[in-house]
Order: structure tokens, then C-alpha cells, then sequence
């Protein structure tokens, strides 16, 4: 019995010994997006460029075939869109595809500049649950050893998804030369509005789960309830955290919303955004 234990206690203390030890470094991407992993990263930019030189290539001929079929048009007779109206838009997709890189890097730290204001100290969290101490062998067997384990993997839910968030970003990065290029074509716009609702949705899922944590410390705290009361408490706090991007993802995926109409308005914002970069 005792063996059985003893085994049961250090199962435990390696599960939770974790959060402080082999996986802190990633406790910190909860709280931030660092661009090291994804504008700065060497990995990412080649991407990008490649990416964004592709949707040159396919911006140039779709240009040329919009002229093609103008020329075609007045020889016939048959009302085609003017050059005048497919130049300036053509221009404008140029600047959005090189500029991209700015306005995908400005919103990461736009959410790390919002999620700073944000003061929520994950460390000191995770021992305010436990009665002010870090978690030990020591705990008793029982709801509180059972609740610290839900606790715990709770815990790394959150931090498996800001590791999967990152990931997410970069790929949406390296594809928003293509997705700019996309809103050049009306037939192609409501898969820029996609993306561009994906991109947004994305990068500020982490201020309002960053957000969330915050404001469930501070009632926590304020309610200074500890022991199985306050672990059933902060694995509320953390399930309703993990659930916010499944809330916003369905933002990306409304078919509610005109399609065409946010993508506009997205165009809009987006290059107001690098005029003033």
C-alpha cells in the first residue's frame, strides 16, 4: 500500500512539477506573442517572400488579362470593366502585398502592447490556488492531489494553445501577400474577407484570453478561497479561457455577416493602417 502511494504521489509531483520546470518557458507564450517566432524568425520571412513574390507574379497576369479582355470588349462592343478603374485598384494591390509584412507585424504587437497592459502573474496564480505554495510530494491524497491534476492540465490546454496560436499566425502571415491579392478580383474577395477575419481573430484571441485569466486572478483572489474550493474555481477559469477561440473562430466562419462587405471594410482598415506605417 505504501508503495502504491508513493507512486501515486510522485506521478503526481512530476505532472506538477512540470508547470515550474520543463514547460515554463512556454507558460510565457500565454501572455505574448514573441516575434523572434514569427516576424523575426529567418523560417517565417522566407516564407513570406516567397509567398508574397508568387502573388506578384499571379497580380501581373491577372492585370494583363484584365486588359485583354477590356481591348476585347471595345472591339466588340461588350461592356468590360475600364482601365481607369482597374488600374488604381491594381496599384493599391501592389502596395498591400509589399506592405503586408508591416501590417501583419504591427498587429502582433499591437496585441502584445494591449496584452502588457493586462497584469496577470501566472506563477504567482498557480501557488495562490494552492494556499500560497507551490505545489509539493507533500499534498495530501484525495480531491485536492485530483483537482491539482485538472488544475494542471487545464493549465497546459492554455499553453497548447498559444503554442498552436503562433503556429496559426505564421501560416496566416506567410500567406497574406496571396490573401491581399485575392481582393483584387470581386469573384475572389469573400476568401480575402476569410482570411482577413481569420488573421484578426487570431492574433487578438490572446489579449482577450490573456484578459480573461487576468480578471478570474483578481476574483480569485478577491474571493481568497483556496484548497478544493479554490482549484474548482481557477479549472473554471481556465476551461472558460480555452474556450474563447472556439468562440472566435466561429467570427471567421459566420455566414451571417456579408462576406464582401467586412472584406471591404477590412481592405479599408488594413490600408489605412499602412498609409500610417
Amino acid at each position: 500500500m505504501n508503495f502504491i502511494i508513493q507512486f501515486v504521489l510522485d506521478l503526481i509531483n512530476g505532472v506538477l512539477g512540470g508547470v515550474s520546470g520543463t514547460i515554463q518557458p512556454l507558460v510565457n507564450l500565454i501572455g505574448t506573442t514573441p516575434l523572434e517566432f514569427t516576424t523575426a524568425n529567418t523560417a517565417v520571412i522566407d516564407g513570406w517572400t516567397g509567398m508574397t513574390a508568387a502573388a506578384d507574379g499571379f497580380l501581373g497576369l491577372f492585370v494583363i488579362l484584365a486588359a485583354m479582355q477590356s481591348m476585347y470588349g471595345q472591339m466588340v462592343g461588350k461592356v468590360s470593366q475600364p482601365a481607369s478603374q482597374i488600374v488604381p485598384k491594381a496599384i493599391l494591390t501592389v502596395i498591400l502585398i509589399q506592405l503586408s509584412f508591416i501590417l501583419g507585424q504591427d498587429l502582433i504587437i499591437l496585441n502584445n502592447e494591449l496584452c502588457g497592459l493586462v497584469h496577470a502573474n501566472i506563477q504567482a496564480f498557480i501557488q495562490q490556488v494552492n494556499g500560497g505554495q507551490p505545489f509539493s510530494v507533500g499534498q495530501n491524497l484525495g480531491l485536492s492531489a485530483v483537482l491539482s491534476i485538472v488544475f494542471t492540465f487545464s493549465l497546459i490546454r492554455i499553453i497548447y494553445q498559444a503554442v498552436k496560436r503562433i503556429i496559426f499566425v505564421d501560416v496566416l502571415f506567410v500567406l497574406s501577400g496571396p490573401a491581399f491579392l485575392l481582393s483584387f478580383h470581386p469573384a475572389t474577395t469573400p476568401w480575402f474577407s476569410y482570411w482577413a477575419r481569420t488573421y484578426v481573430a487570431t492574433i487578438f484571441t490572446q489579449f482577450l484570453q490573456f484578459s480573461t485569466i487576468a480578471l478570474g486572478i483578481q476574483f480569485l483572489i478577491a474571493t481568497k478561497q483556496t484548497g478544493p474550493t479554490g482549484f474548482l474555481l481557477a479549472i473554471a477559469l481556465l476551461n472558460l479561457a480555452a474556450e474563447i477561440p472556439g468562440l472566435l473562430s466561429r467570427f471567421a466562419t459566420s455566414t451571417g455577416a456579408s462576406a464582401g462587405g467586412l472584406g471591404s471594410l477590412v481592405r479599408v482598415a488594413l490600408t489605412g493602417a499602412a498609409l500610417l506605417a
